[in-house]
């Protein structure tokens, strides 16, 4: 099984399972027009915008592991009124349909409007798409993604940690139970205790790494709990943590920097309990310079 590409270490072989909760074209309108739809969490109909039948997709992903996310199938009325007919009677297991994707999944936004099949498998679960033609959907379904650039685009946090590209030049690990969000340009993963702000910049002309991370650590707070500097081939870093009280409450904060060819990168850990540190140390040593065309972060999410 392959590992994990920052550190080497095993991969959770995990399965997700990730919804959509409206067909994209619902999502905006004015709330007065969406409490007009008929249906529940699986089936929909609004005027004008069309039925909607809700369906699965299973990714397989690097790693052992896979994604399922219940994407809208958009259907005619009469595929949807069969639907509604049989979906709580045993005529269900023989459900087909046809229609379009009715959802952009990221990175596959080309998803959106392709012809698509849906069939049941047991009276259990939703229906399952199937492509039709070799499109965009029968990519997704029958190759194996890479599990960081797909796992990275869910905007909400995973049960996994997951190597987040956050700009052209860097990626960074985002913990398990850290939600992604973006301010400006910088990112930040919040979640119980536990908050991490990243910043990347390009090198000025004609400075070097090394003169870079002087800059960047000139003038740091003193005292300090402990400090580090270490590199990694021609990726340079240092550290230093501190015990802070912002509003009299008691937090930790690790100050961490990095700098290498493609550019330079600010990395601030703020923790509740000191036993996090060890959390902190890891996720600054995760931030490292990447090559991608996966875009700039605020296109990430």
């Amino acid at each position: 099984m392959p590992g994990c590409s920052c550190c080497g270490a095993p991969l959770d072989g995990v399965d997700l399972d990730v919804r959509s909760e409206l067909p994209d074209a619902m999502p905006g309108l004015p709330a007065e027009r969406l409490a007009a739809a008929w249906g529940d969490r699986n089936l929909q109909r609004l005027e004008g915008v069309g039925g909607f039948v809700r369906c699965l997709m299973p990714v397989r992903l690097t790693g052992g592991g896979s994604v399922t996310y219940s994407v809208w199938l958009k259907v005619d009325d009469d595929q949807l009124r069969h639907a509604n007919q049989v979906w709580t009677t045993d005529e269900y297991v023989d459900l087909t349909l046809r229609g379009e994707v009715a959802n952009a999944i990221r990175p596959w936004p080309d998803l959106l409007g392709g012809a698509a099949e849906a069939r049941t498998r047991d009276v259990g679960t939703l229906p399952y798409l199937s492509p039709v033609g070799e499109g965009v959907l029968s990519q997704v379904l029958t190759q194996v993604w890479d599990r960081d650039d797909v796992l990275s685009r869910i905007g909400h946090a995973l049960p996994v940690a997951v190597q987040q590209q956050v700009t052209a030049s860097w990626s960074i690990e985002r913990t398990a139970g850290l939600a992604p969000r973006v301010h400006g340009d910088i990112m930040r993963f919040v979640g119980p205790g536990r908050t991490v702000h990243f910043e990347a910049f390009g090198l000025p002309d004609g400075m070097t790494p090394e003169v870079v991370l002087t800059k960047m650590t000139e003038g740091t707070p003193q005292p300090r709990d402990g400090e580090l500097s270490e590199q990694d081939g021609d990726l340079l870093r240092h550290a230093f943590w501190l015990k802070a009280t912002p509003n009299g409450r008691t937090q930790y904060e690790l100050y961490g920097h990095a700098a290498a060819p493609a550019g330079g990168a600010y990395i601030t850990c703020m923790y509740d309990s000191a036993d996090d540190l060890e959390w902190a140390l890891a996720v600054w040593r995760s931030a490292r310079p990447t090559s991608t065309t996966s875009g700039e972060l605020s296109q990430q999410l």
